[in-house]
């Protein structure tokens, strides 16, 4: 009997819990779409002037991650387990999959050039993939095929807004999405950052 008392108070215990952290997430989602507009992250990450100097050259497309896994596999297929490849998710599940103010943070390139627009129209660029924290990833690849021509020479990375050779860009992307209000992590910002380094962050390989 007290077996039975005791499951069924872990029960109403969990119930409260997962009623309460639904109350929370659905309030954050209320008090997001009630503030203002947020600004582009690339553009918020290299400030106004780099960033329409880079964008208004028209040099700069996205192309999707399908490209990105034919010289980064392991990345690719590891990205492929991480949250940020099923950021559309809880938008279509909460209705908000057309709602810029969330698909900034949820997709691809929203509101930029050649950027992801909604599913029908680009779907290849839905979720947060490479060049969801990186930029437009065609002039790295016009790179690494120049590069690769000659087998003497070696390609090292280079041609993204927000590369690894510009640190602090690409770290100012994941703080432009992860504020305090969606990082659920925050307090160890640093940590899960380094995570990313590896071609899986969820396992360190």
């Amino acid at each position: 009997m007290r077996v039975s008392y005791f499951k069924k108070i872990s029960a109403a215990l969990a119930l409260l819990f997962f009623v309460n952290l639904y109350a929370v997430e659905n309030q954050r989602v209320i008090d997001e779409l009630n503030s203002p507009m947020p600004e582009i992250p690339l553009k918020q990450s290299m400030g106004d002037r780099a960033y329409n100097d880079a964008i208004n050259s028209g040099e700069y497309s996205y192309v999707g991650n399908s490209k990105c896994r034919l010289c980064h596999r392991n990345f690719f297929l590891g990205r492929k387990q991480d949250p940020h490849d099923h950021a559309m998710e809880s938008l279509v599940t909460s209705g908000n999959e057309k709602n810029s103010h969330c698909l900034m943070c949820h997709s691809t390139g929203h509101l930029m050039p050649t950027g992801f627009i909604d599913m029908e129209k680009t779907p290849r660029l839905a979720n947060v993939q490479c060049e969801g924290c990186h930029g437009p990833g065609n002039v790295h690849i016009a790179l690494a095929k120049d590069k690769t021509k000659n087998e003497v020479k070696k390609f090292t990375g280079g041609g993204f807004l927000a590369g690894a050779d510009n640190p602090k860009i690409l770290e100012n992307m994941c703080k432009s999405c992860h504020t305090q209000r969606w990082n659920k992590a925050y307090h160890d910002f640093e940590k899960a950052y380094d995570s990313y380094k590896n071609a899986d962050p969820n396992t360190g390989h």
